[in-house]
């Protein structure tokens, strides 16, 4: 009996044992695969943090805390790179406009919006069947020239500039071996308005003529040979020009623009365009002029190539004149004898289109600043004041007597003129 117990007692032991075992090893399981879940777990939390995953748009609450602080959620996200790449092409596309008037090339760099670009020493490579060179713009103003250039067809290529996109093609341009005075065809591309520039150190035209109106004012200047005009500009400011003609003014010479006497750009009148209408629907005979500041034949003809593109022939009862007078800028230190042949140059170009053409200033630039001898037959617009009748030698079409006139429709003083023979 005993020894049955025994073995009873013994195997029931024995089972309890194994099941124990068995649980132990279940148990063991289950550890080491929590334990292997939990890792997973970590490395995709980490997975997370370091690899770039495309942003859930914020809900409410997140929108409003960042309009709390003041900052605007974006909406569309644009690669830094993309948008940087985007800017600099529509920052910095370059274009090389050339014109030739006299064995010459002038190259001028203008940015998208046809600007000069200044500040950055451009190098411009030109090229003929003869003749190759390559020349820098020392001055940083967005213009190159090249002068004393054998005749034939040239081509013009920008050399690669840091933050600048070149012209994808080359550009091209006739010198001819004789003077050739033709418009400027993309001449609106180098037209400012006066708001874009420093009017107060480029509008510095500065007649040496004084007149203290005390002649005018007696009556005492001959004016019974020709017809009343006047000659206006941004400084006569609003005009009512019906009143202008019924107080017996026949005509108006009327400044469309003016070269900058510092860069050199060309600049409307901010009243050209006013002006022009104002007078015409009053049935005011028109003339206009344009201050120069031109260095050389080439700017002349731009000048030239302005004044066309602004206002039509048959505009205009009388002609367009060159106005040539001191500025205080780059174009006094030029000798007579060029300053004659930009007047030239001004004239033909215009003469060549159907314009007529003159140039005014006063008796001492006539006798002094200009050689009168080499002018082609323009018409003559002379200013003298406090004389009686001009005591210049010379002819003359149209004489400014005074700076001190009054004309109803006209606030303040405004330019006097008699009107010899401009119609002729």
């Amino acid at each position: 009996m005993k020894t049955k117990q025994f073995i009873l007692i013994t195997f029931i032991i024995g089972v309890l044992t194994v099941l124990g075992a068995f649980a132990v090893l279940l148990n063991m399981n289950g550890l080491l695969s929590g334990s292997v879940t939990q890792r997973r777990v970590e490395a995709d939390t980490l997975g997370t943090a370091e690899e770039p995953s495309s942003l859930s748009a914020p809900g409410t609450e997140s929108l409003a805390a960042l309009a709390d602080a003041g900052i605007e959620p974006v909406e569309e996200p644009v690669r830094a790179t993309e948008k940087a790449a985007a800017n600099q092409e529509e920052r910095t596309q370059l274009t090389l406009l050339l014109s030739s008037v006299n064995r010459d090339i002038r190259m001028l760099v203008v940015d998208r919006d046809g600007r000069p670009v200044t500040g950055v020493g451009f190098i411009c490579n030109i090229r003929s069947d003869s003749f190759s060179a390559s020349y820098e713009d020392s001055d940083k103003d967005g213009i190159l020239y090249a002068a004393d250039l054998p005749s034939g067809r040239y081509t013009a290529e920008l050399t690669p500039t840091p933050g600048y996109i070149a012209p994808e093609s080359e550009s091209t341009v006739t010198v001819r071996q004789e003077i050739s005075y033709t418009a400027v065809a993309d001449i609106s591309s180098m037209i400012y308005m006066e708001s874009d520039i420093d009017a107060s150190v480029e509008d510095t035209a500065d007649l040496d003529e004084d007149d203290d109106g005390e002649l005018l004012e007696s009556g005492e200047i001959d004016l019974s040979n020709g017809t009343l005009g006047i000659d206006v500009s941004k400084y006569n400011k609003d005009i009512d020009w019906e009143t202008v003609r019924d107080s017996g003014v026949q005509f108006a010479i009327i400044r469309l623009g003016y070269r900058g006497s510092s860069s050199g750009s060309l600049v409307e009148d901010p009243y050209f365009q006013k002006n022009l209408k104002g007078a015409k629907d009053a049935g005011v005979k028109i003339g206009v002029y344009f201050f120069t500041q031109a260095l050389n034949t080439t700017e002349a003809v731009e000048e030239a190539s302005m004044v066309a593109s602004l206002v039509k022939p048959e505009e205009l009862a009388a002609p367009v004149f060159i106005d040539v007078e001191g500025s205080g800028g780059r174009g006094d230190a030029l000798d007579p004898k060029t300053r004659a042949e930009n007047i030239n140059a001004f004239c033909e170009t215009l003469t060549g289109m159907g314009y007529r053409a003159g140039v005014y200033a006063s008796k001492n630039w006539f006798r002094k600043y200009i050689d009168t001898d080499s002018l082609g037959d323009w018409k003559i617009w002379l200013a003298q004041y406090k004389v009686r009748t001009p005591d210049y030698e010379g002819h003359y079409d149209a004489w400014q007597y005074s700076s001190k006139g009054h004309v109803d429709g006209i606030e303040g003083n405004v330019d006097l003129n008699l009107n010899l023979s401009l119609g002729d």
